[in-house]
Formats: C-alpha cells, sequence, structure tokens
C-alpha cells in the first residue's frame, strides 16, 4: 500500500492512502486526491505503475514539481521521497504490510491431518485382525 503524508496545505498531518493507479493529484474536480493548494494545478501530477513494477511520478506538461528539491518531469519514487508543487508538499512512503489471516487454511491442514491419521489407523487395525 502506497501512503501520502501532507506535509503543508490544507491536511497537514493527515495521509492518504492510494489503493488505485493511476492516481491524479491536483486541484480539479476529477483527480483522485484534491487538494486546494496555492500554486497547485488541476491534474497536477499523477502517479503510476511503470513496467519495472517500480511507482513513477509524472507530471503534467509545464506543471513545475519537485521531488527531493530537484525539478523532474518523470521520475521513480522512493520510499521517503519528499514531493512538492507549490505550497503543497506531501511524503510518499509505503505502508506496513500485511499478512493475509492463515487460520483457514491451516485449519484445514490439520483437519485433513486428522482424518488421514485415522484413516491409516482403521487400515492397520484391519490389517492386524
Amino acid at each position: 500500500m502506497v501512503r501520502l503524508r501532507h506535509l503543508t496545505g490544507p491536511l497537514a498531518g493527515q495521509e492518504t492512502e492510494v489503493r488505485h493507479f493511476p492516481f491524479r493529484i491536483g486541484r480539479g474536480p476529477h483527480d483522485d486526491l484534491r487538494v486546494e493548494a496555492a500554486g497547485l494545478w488541476d491534474a497536477h501530477w499523477v502517479l503510476e505503475p511503470s513496467p519495472d513494477h517500480r511507482l513513477h511520478l509524472r507530471a503534467r506538461d509545464g506543471a513545475p514539481v519537485r521531488v527531493n528539491g530537484t525539478p523532474v518531469n518523470s521520475v521513480p519514487l522512493r520510499n521517503g521521497d519528499i514531493i512538492e508543487a507549490g505550497a503543497l508538499r506531501l511524503q510518499f512512503g509505503l505502508g506496513p504490510v500485511r499478512q493475509i489471516s492463515l487460520r483457514p487454511r491451516e485449519v484445514w491442514t490439520w483437519l485433513g491431518l486428522g482424518l488421514i491419521t485415522a484413516f491409516e489407523a482403521v487400515v492397520a487395525w484391519g490389517l492386524t485382525r
């Protein structure tokens, strides 16, 4: 899971979870993350996966965006990168990995092993008679 931590702007101190891609950030009504901040355009930039399985930030043509203080048009993002556009500053980060529950598989595995053991016991008892 990807998280964007708001360092400035009206949502400062909050985090936004990114659950789908492409993910558009800007001040437009159709942006996935809509933020009213000075210097931010409609669809200012987009987060999208690349063929090399990394997330890329791609700025709208002519839209000023900085990552870690360096102006960019398109760049792969790393955990902890600071993204700036106008008065908005966000920190890109990866959320904690959650393991799915394995309890149902464990129950079925133990149940299957128990049935196999019971079957073997019945067969062994039948052979010793």
